[in-house]
């Protein structure tokens, strides 16, 4: 019934537009628009392109292929947070999906991979809940990872705001306030440049660095993400305390915290804090649904930070699940 064929860059216009436009549960993150910003050599794309009967493009699968003790493995790209099976409306029922995975599992066994992995668009960020494929990955035998994730819904928040969240943190804010910290966009590259040197300091202390390069965020707030994207600062008065990066994903909704971080100088304060507090205000502001904090788990979900969610928790945070899928080929 589907055809597979792999990506090549002529084809990325056509991608896009199926992404954007045609799309259930893609986002900006699986267009090439925004995997094009890692350099060639980053990944081994691997991105598939899948045809219905009719010639014509059902769905799209951005992958890469990685190695695991010498066995080729169809990997999710590891250049997005999703990349997973993006299909459209149409083709979005059991008869079609069913079907598409079982000769997905097929096509890739037949072109010499031991597994693979289909890390899915989370319900939160898609235009459809992603049942149909939780139940069509069971069906085909491939197991699944849960990655807790938290996010507040503003649909069953109650106001005022501060009485969502834990008296700690209702404190905190307080403290803020009285010491004269106010939040305001990032607009000129200096300041994202001053917001990524604290997001420097922040992660320091466990021996990382930010997943992007201080060149990569600025090439998305100017070239590729200028409209998906956005910065802001926690200042007292012309100093920067904290800073943070959102990603906005206005079709479904949702704004999604990417960086946050605050000057450790300043953790008696908790600016930390007044940041998060800043973001659910002004995303609410704005419109958005949900506001997302991202995953507190790591390898697939075995790896819970206690510390990580419970912060989330205190907030007045909702749950949802990350999925991937696996499968032994």
């Amino acid at each position: 019934m589907f055809r597979f064929e792999s990506y090549t860059d002529d084809m990325e216009q056509k991608w896009d537009a199926f992404v954007r436009e045609r799309s259930v549960n893609g986002t900006f993150l699986q267009a090439r628009a925004f995997l094009n910003y890692h350099p060639k050599g980053r990944f081994t794309d691997a991105s598939l392109i899948i045809y219905n009967e009719k010639n014509n493009i059902a769905a799209l699968c951005p992958a890469c292929v990685t190695e695991q003790e010498g066995r080729k493995i169809f990997y999710s790209h590891r250049g997005s947070t999703f990349g997973g099976i993006v299909i459209d409306r149409k083709h979005y029922n059991a008869k079609y999906v069913v079907t598409m995975i079982q000769e997905l599992q097929d096509y890739l066994k037949s072109q010499g991979y031991a597994a693979a992995y289909l890390k899915m668009t989370s319900d939160i960020f898609s235009c459809v809940e992603s049942d149909l494929f939780q139940y069509a990955f069971q069906y085909a035998g491939w197991e699944e990872h849960k990655e807790l994730s938290t996010y507040v819904n503003y649909g069953s928040y109650k106001e005022p705001i501060l009485s969502n969240f834990a008296q700690g943190k209702r404190t905190n804010v307080h403290n803020c306030e009285k010491a004269g910290l106010v939040c305001r966009p990032l607009t000129r590259d200096d300041e994202v440049r001053e917001f990524y040197d604290i997001l420097c300091e922040n992660l320091g202390k466990y021996d990382t660095r930010p997943v992007h390069t201080i060149e990569e965020l600025l090439e998305f707030k100017n070239v590729r993400l200028t409209e998906e994207s956005g910065f802001f600062g926690i200042y007292q008065e012309e100093k920067m305390l904290a800073g943070s990066m959102m990603f906005y994903f206005r079709e479904a909704g949702c704004a999604h915290t990417q960086y946050l971080a605050a000057r450790q100088a300043y953790n008696k304060l908790s600016p930390m804090t007044f940041m998060y507090y800043s973001m659910i205000v002004e995303m609410k502001n704005r419109g958005y649904e949900r506001i997302s904090w991202g995953t507190a788990t790591e390898e697939l979900g075995t790896v819970l930070n206690m510390g990580l969610i419970t912060s989330k928790e205190d907030f007045g945070s909702s749950y949802c699940n990350n999925l991937t899928y696996s499968i032994e080929l």
